[in-house]
């Protein structure tokens, strides 16, 4: 065996031994230059190269132990405190449900089945963020042109091919219509950070290439009717121009055109007649703040389980679990934002951030449509409100923000995804 052989072997039966293979790059970086510094100075005192090799390996120690004691010191963390936020959130969404199904005036929903279903949402939700938390997201970054064409492809079939709903069209797979513009601001999250981590925005003609690759999605939301998602767009356009490094003079020649439209609709043409405290005479002033005011529920509320659902969490369990509700989600949204601002590897922070924008911002239009401060519709509750596609995307969001937590300390090898 050769001599430098034998270091090679020894890093890799070490490295089998540690279980978490995000960091088997560190360790052999580490080890192998700590084993280089024993063999020179071994090599100073007189010693062969072959018995210097000899004499490092055994001072570094038997790779079964030092393996054991690797293993157990780099587990691959679970953030808990993004994790557990998102736990309980979703289980009191699937309380909701349930009220909403068996308890609440309205009839439809109790033919939706909203809470069977929701079920069977937050099940497959829970399987894909353990999937993701797994996967290695940096394996992502080398499909960003792919995940960003196909988007701009679904979304156009989604334009031309889709069936609308209240003004938003919905894409018909068969065995389920798919409300593609509500995931559209995760997907372009997600390939914005891979287009943009290492984007030059100081050259004139990639400036001009990035205004468009960001631009043009949104110019599609916007013939879609689907506002809520344009501007959520919009802000994570935004974001991750900010944070790849584009000065303020491009942010505003790209941003301030495309926000016009979004903000009108948002303060000034937003419908404010069918906001839900104006349903049967009530205000949230009818509401308790500890307990249940089920009697008083209203019935008619169009898209309560959806769009309305953190006035119907008020009406009906009271301001109190509304403020916990609210301070779960912003909790998490906070430690999303806390998550990314200490990341190292550029690819990893602009999809932190671009995550954390998109959840951001819809929550913040959630709140704002269910206070009575705007109609405009779209904005689904993360986590809470009823929806299979929300909920998917939102937990594989979350899967994604696990991911890069856990591998938050691994080795960057840009050359992988270039």
């Amino acid at each position: 065996m050769g001599i430098d052989k034998k270091f090679d072997v020894y890093m890799d039966r070490l490295c089998k031994r540690i279980r978490n293979k995000d960091v088997h790059d560190t360790i052999r970086l580490e080890i192998g230059d700590h084993l280089q510094e024993l063999k020179e100075d071994a090599m100073r005192r007189g010693l062969s190269e072959e018995e210097a090799v000899d004499q490092a390996l055994a001072q570094i120690g038997d790779e079964k132990v030092l393996g054991k004691q690797l293993s157990k010191t780099h587990k691959a963390p679970l953030d808990v405190h993004t994790f557990l936020p998102v736990l309980a959130v979703s289980l009191f969404g699937l309380l909701v449900m349930y009220y909403l199904q068996f308890h609440s005036t309205i009839t439809a929903l109790h033919q939706m089945n909203v809470f069977h279903k929701s079920i069977v949402f937050y099940l497959a939700g829970l399987l894909l963020i353990l999937v993701l938390f797994s996967f290695d997201y940096r394996k992502l970054a080398k499909y960003s042109v792919h995940t960003y064409a196909g988007t701009l492809l679904v979304l156009s079939l989604t334009l031309l091919l889709g069936e609308r709903v209240d003004g938003i069209p919905f894409l018909n797979i068969g065995f389920a219509f798919i409300n593609f513009t509500e995931i559209t601001p995760y997907l372009l999250a997600v390939s914005f950070a891979g287009i943009f981590h290492t984007w030059n925005w100081k050259d004139l003609r990639k400036s001009w290439l990035g205004a468009g690759l960001l631009a043009v999605p949104i110019i599609f939301l916007s013939t879609t009717g689907a506002v809520a998602a344009t501007f959520i767009s919009l802000m994570v356009s935004i974001s991750i121009m900010s944070v790849s490094s584009a000065n303020i003079k491009q942010v505003i020649s790209l941003t301030v055109p495309l926000s016009i439209w979004p903000i009108v609709r948002l303060f000034v043409q937003a419908d404010t007649s069918t906001l839900p405290n104006t349903y049967a005479g009530l205000t949230f002033g009818d509401a308790d703040f500890i307990g249940s005011a089920l009697e008083s529920t209203p019935g008619l509320m169009s898209e309560v389980h959806t769009d309305f659902i953190f006035s119907y969490t008020i009406y009906t369990f009271g301001w109190l679990s509304a403020i916990i509700l609210f301070t779960l989600i912003a909790y998490f949204i906070w430690r999303i934002i806390s998550t990314g601002r200490k990341m190292v590897y550029s690819y990893g922070k602009l999809l932190t951030i671009g995550l954390a924008a998109t959840f951001s911002v819809q929550f913040f239009l959630s709140i704002l449509m269910n206070l009575g401060l705007s109609g405009l519709p779209g904005a689904a509750m993360p986590f809470v409100s009823f929806g299979g596609s929300h909920i998917l995307i939102e937990m594989i969001a979350v899967g994604l923000v696990l991911s890069i937590y856990r591998r938050r300390n691994a080795v960057e090898q840009p050359m992988a995804y270039s």
